[in-house]
This record gives C-alpha cells, structure tokens and sequence, in this order.
C-alpha cells in the first residue's frame, strides 16, 4: 500500500485535456450534486470496461488522458479519470484501494496490495464513494460490495485504512392487485419501484429493453401462466433511483388453484442454498449486504375471506420479518418486509441464522385463497 500511495496518488493531476472534458460535461449544471453525477455517469456510462493487468499497469493505472483517449480500462483506471476529472472543476477526490465485501476482514495487520481486489474514488467533502465501474447505478448510494468494505485512501503519506459506511443496499417495494376477472381468468396488476442494488437488478434484467416478451416472463415468474394484458410501463433508465414498473395481465383460476392459492410472498426466494447451504460449519459465514424486500397483495375475493394466518413478527440480530394478513370488506391485503442483517457470522452463530432462515421459507411458502 506504500509503494502505491507515494508513486500513484501524487501523480493524478488532470491534463488540458481532461479539464476540456469535465467543463464540457458539467458547463450547463447548476448544483454540485449534479456535476458529480455527470462526470459519474460519464465515467461509469461511457469510459467501457476492459480488464488491462499487465506488467506494472497491474498495480498502476494508465493515465486519466490515456483511459479518457481510448474510452476503457479497468477499476483502478477509471476511479483515476473520475479522480482527474473531479480535480478538473475544483471538486478533491481520492483514489482508494478496495477490498469488497465480499472477502471479509483483512487477517493481516502488514498492508498489502495483495489485499485489496478494486479501486474506486472518494469525494471527502461529499464523504461520496464512487465506483467508476457500477454501470447504472445512482451515484450516491454505492453497489452493496462496495459497503462496509476495508479500504485504503490514498494520499501519499497521509494514506490511512478505513471502512466504508453501510448506507443499504437499497430496497424492492412490489404491490400486487388480485381479482375476479372475465371467464376463468382473474386480473392481475404489478407495481414495482426499486433503489440501490435492487434497481440494478431489475435494470439488468431487462438490459434496457421495453420487448413486451421480456415482461411477460417477468409476470410469469409471479403468476405462471400470466399473459399481459396491457402496454407495460417502466422507467429504469441508467443510474436512475428509483427504477419503476407496471404491469397489468390475467391468469388462469386453474392455474393459481394448482399453484395451491395465492402465493403469501409475491415470487420465489431461495435462502438456504444461497446462504446458508449447510448447518454444521467450521469457519465464519459471510452474510451479504442485501436490498430490504417490501410488498403488498390485495386480493378482492367478492366476499369476506375465511380464516387468515396469524402474523410473524421476528427481529433479531440476523434480521426482520414482518408479515400481516388483514380482512377487507371484500377480501384481505398481505403486508410484509424481510431484511437481513449483513455481516460476518462465527461458526456457531450459523445454525440460528438456518434457523431464521428456515422460518422465513416457510412463511412465503404459505398459500391463501384466490378470488
């Protein structure tokens, strides 16, 4: 980490060249809030990246007028353009060694290079953390893997450890509607708006295309055997926060009567493979930052609903899971949050966190009665 704080971080000085680019890019915008985002967005949008590891650029970045000539190069090469870039119009930025999330902890107090596996830049005025390589994402609320992360300013001798904030991977909000429709059918309405990891998730999953066919299995995944009925209506353009989208469709009866009812969680998560695969375990788990999962399911049966589960309230060290079912006039509306608790978990600590998990399955696994 020596080595690169006095020979990289001093050398970061924006050219003609680079201060042309950020007066360009920011001459019309008022706020700083929004020249940062521009020149984020520049950097993340339209600077591709290319994984250049070779000889000494595996440590050192090529210069910001090299990355901003041939639009590429990797982490470390854009966090130094950002860098360059912010210094171009006033705005002090550092480069910062990362080591993500992901990894865990640093086992060794020797500072290393071989402990850190990205580089972004960090505005200490803003206290901002951007990822020059988080394509799509808002720039003021960092990817979760760049959370809570040990990281290593750069600022020649001053360069000093720290850890990143954990501001939230975001948060996915999904509002069901469900009733009697023409025929066998019932219709279906979908509302989803999403921050932070989970626009980004949902961004990429349609990767910018409106293909109706795209939609429709995005439904299915809901409702199998749901067609769309209507135009879909989304707005997740490219570093947008929030990302939106509305769906109306209709399915079968038969279809959510083989499905055993209405599903309590509205889609499929599945916990334990994914987290916690195995009860016996003899080293730490690492439970990842994820976004906090919110819905709502309006069901208007026609009629007064028969017996309602009972609610689950649990909160914890490892996390929360609210859900509610209350009767309507006509019907019944499910309300429920599950979060989880990031973080390293000791060996022992793994079977209770299963065990959380477990409980949580079984709770979305709970089938209702359809319209």
């Amino acid at each position: 980490g020596g080595w690169y704080a006095r020979h990289v971080a001093p050398r970061i000085r924006p050219s003609r060249l680079v201060e042309d680019k950020a007066r360009e890019l920011t001459k019309d915008l008022k706020t700083r809030r929004a020249r940062i985002a521009a020149l984020y967005h520049f950097v993340t949008d339209r600077i591709r990246y290319v994984a250049l590891e070779f000889g000494e650029h595996r440590y050192r970045p090529f210069s910001a007028d090299w990355v901003l000539s041939h639009k590429m190069g990797d982490c470390k090469d854009k966090a130094c353009l950002l860098v360059a870039l912010c210094h171009s119009i006033g705005i002090h930025a550092d480069m910062v060694l990362v080591r993500t999330a992901d990894l865990g902890p640093v086992r060794s107090k020797l500072a290393v290079l071989g402990d850190f596996d990205h580089a972004i830049a960090y505005l200490p005025d803003d206290h901002l953390w951007l990822d020059g390589t988080a394509t799509g994402y808002d720039p003021f609320r960092p990817p979760g893997l760049d959370q809570g992360a040990f990281v290593l300013v750069v600022r020649g001798p001053s360069s000093a450890p720290e850890t990143t904030p954990v501001v939230g991977a975001g948060t996915s909000t999904t509002r069901v509607t469900l009733k009697a429709g023409a025929g066998n059918t019932l219709d279906v309405s979908v509302t989803v708006t999403a921050t932070g990891d989970a626009a980004a998730a949902l961004r990429s999953a349609f990767g910018g295309s409106h293909n109706r066919v795209r939609f429709a299995r995005w439904l299915q995944r809901l409702f199998p055997g749901a067609r769309l009925t209507g135009k879909p209506t989304a707005s997740m353009s490219p570093g947008q926060d929030p990302a939106t989208m509305e769906l109306t469709g209709n399915v079968l009866r038969a279809s959510i009567a083989g499905d055993g009812g209405v599903r309590i969680f509205p889609g499929r998560l599945t916990l334990l493979p994914t987290l916690a695969p195995t009860q016996v375990r003899h080293s730490p788990l690492l439970v990842p930052l994820r976004p906090d999962l919110r819905w709502t399911i309006t069901v208007q049966l026609g009629r007064k609903p028969g017996q309602l589960p009972p609610p689950v309230a649990r909160a914890g060290p490892f996390g929360t899971l609210d859900v509610t079912t209350s009767a309507l006039p006509r019907g019944y509306r499910v309300s429920g949050r599950f979060q989880l608790t990031s973080g390293l978990l000791g060996a022992r600590r793994v079977a209770a966190f299963r065990a959380f998990l477990l409980k949580a399955q079984r709770t979305f696994s709970q089938r209702l009665e359809a319209p």
